[in-house]
């Protein structure tokens, strides 16, 4: 695993999205753009997402793979997706995901640290709120 899992290129701040689906397919776009995974793991994001929902609630969808989409994952990776309005999603409204590509467990760790993240009021209103790509980053720089 890389020790930047999260880049500001990684970083999109008020995108447009008008579906679960759009937002999750957007995340996997954004993944195989950095270069973190191969075409085949965006299917197997949805395909996930129809199993069980990525909402983990405060706003926040994690989508990622299913267990065996791992072997189109070329280095673990996150995207940080901040919508310019929310999202239904499966009966839930999302303003942030974080996409996630991970070949082995990392993604168990990586939901460990963004639960602390998000359970802290303070940064999650800088999650929500802020502009500057390096303030995202340097909240979210310990993930991983």
């Amino acid at each position: 695993m890389t020790n930047a899992v999260l880049t500001a290129e990684g970083i999109l701040l008020d995108v447009t999205a008008f579906s679960r689906k759009e937002a999750v397919l957007l995340c996997g776009e954004h993944l195989l753009k950095l270069g973190a995974i191969s075409q085949p793991y965006i299917e197997k994001m949805w395909e996930r997402e129809l199993i069980l929902s990525s909402y983990v609630g405060e706003s926040v969808a994690i989508p990622h793979g299913t267990e065996d989409s791992r072997q189109f994952v070329n280095f673990a990776q996150l995207v940080f997706i901040r919508y310019s309005h929310p999202i239904e999603w499966d009966g839930e409204v999302v303003s942030i995901t974080v996409g996630i590509a991970s070949a082995n467990n990392e993604h168990v760790d990586i939901l460990a640290e963004l639960a602390d993240i998000l359970l802290d009021d303070d940064k999650k209103k800088l999650l929500l709120s802020s502009n500057d790509k390096s303030e995202i980053l340097e909240l979210m720089g310990s993930i991983g």
